[in-house]
């Protein structure tokens, strides 16, 4: 069941992103081009496509990480305030670790082996709130924080290595870090990679407790649209560095939607498919950087016309909650 929560007209999105296109620092190359959505406040949002399809590279460089890109065009609005073009990525990267939590996709690299996890936690409550690294209030915070995101013996792990840990443990910890200044946003990219499906699940599961219990806005990067379908109220789906669709999860296989959605839809294997009913996407995928002219997905789609290679593709300038960029108007 999707984790969804009610939009309210009245109340001004949490982020905003107008036509923000994603460019290479290195030949000056445009990846990802034409992107505008919205995530409301305590909203739970996926962004899902295929491997190459931008979706990483978009949500980094939106938050001042990827040092290789940088943000061509468009703006950035989060919590009613713009981002500032100059000095973009400085701008977006005051915000992490306070009004933004990030959680990345491989919890080892981001923890220092050699430092024990207390002292990462209170060195995060530190920078966020100023508190001394070393006094009670902030190890008694890291530790009460561990035992919030389900590590066992909190008070004992608190004095242990990044390497005692099983990979679980240590996304759990690592979210602990990004809780703990308090963010209004907290970004997951791709969270359980490499977990094994039990792990997966449980580690969503925190993630959406968490934003149930605190009115926390999640963002969920993955390229496993099953595993979002279960968890988030919209998706917005990429393919070749464009933005096909923002859709209700529930909309997907039970509503005609964009025709990539569909495809994608068709390839996973659910309770409800006979073995006859899963499809894989013809031909080869298409990465990011294919641009703004004509669909990324024509040379793929079952519903191809001509006008679909050659036309302008749609764009969501009105921030629409649902949206669908296919040229032939399917899903719209």
């Amino acid at each position: 069941m999707s984790h969804a929560t009610p939009l309210s007209p009245s109340e001004a999105p949490l982020l905003e992103v107008r036509d923000a296109a994603v460019a290479l620092k290195s030949g000056d190359r445009t990846m990802v081009s034409g992107v505008s959505l919205s995530v409301m406040p305590r909203e739970v949002f996926g962004i899902v496509g295929e491997s190459g399809s931008g979706k990483t590279l978009l949500t980094r460089t939106l938050l001042g990480l990827q040092d290789d890109a940088y943000v061509a065009a468009g703006s950035v609005r989060f919590d009613g305030r713009d981002i500032p073009s100059t000095g973009y990525a400085a701008s977006a990267r005051k915000l992490l670790g306070h009004s933004i939590g990030f959680v990345p996709q491989d919890p080892f690299s981001s923890l220092n082996p050699s430092m024990k996890i207390g002292k990462q936690i209170t060195e995060a409550i530190h920078l966020a709130k100023g508190w001394p690294m070393g006094a009670e209030k902030t190890r008694e915070a890291a530790i009460r924080l561990m035992a919030e995101v389900g590590i066992p013996e909190p008070a004992l792990a608190f004095d242990q290595y990044p390497d005692q840990f099983s990979g679980g443990m240590r996304q759990r910890i690592v979210f602990a870090i990004a809780l703990s200044q308090d963010p209004k946003l907290l970004v997951a990219d791709e969270p359980t990679t490499a977990l094994d499906a039990i792990t997966q699940r449980r580690v969503i599961e925190l993630i959406l407790d968490r934003s149930r219990s605190h009115g926390l806005a999640v963002i969920l990067i993955s390229h496993n649209l099953e595993l979002l379908r279960q968890s988030v109220g919209r998706i917005a789906v990429l393919y070749g560095g464009q933005l096909h669709t923002v859709v209700d999860a529930g909309d997907i296989g039970t509503r005609v939607v964009h025709p990539y959605a569909e495809a994608l839809f068709a390839c996973i294997p659910t309770r409800d498919k006979e073995l006859a009913d899963i499809r894989s996407i013809p031909g080869e995928p298409v990465g990011a950087g294919f641009g703004l002219t004509g669909c990324a997905f024509s040379t793929r789609c079952a519903h191809v016309e001509a006008i679909c290679r050659t036309a302008p593709l749609p764009l969501n300038g009105t921030l629409a909650p649902r949206f669908s960029a296919c040229i032939l108007g399917r899903g719209a």
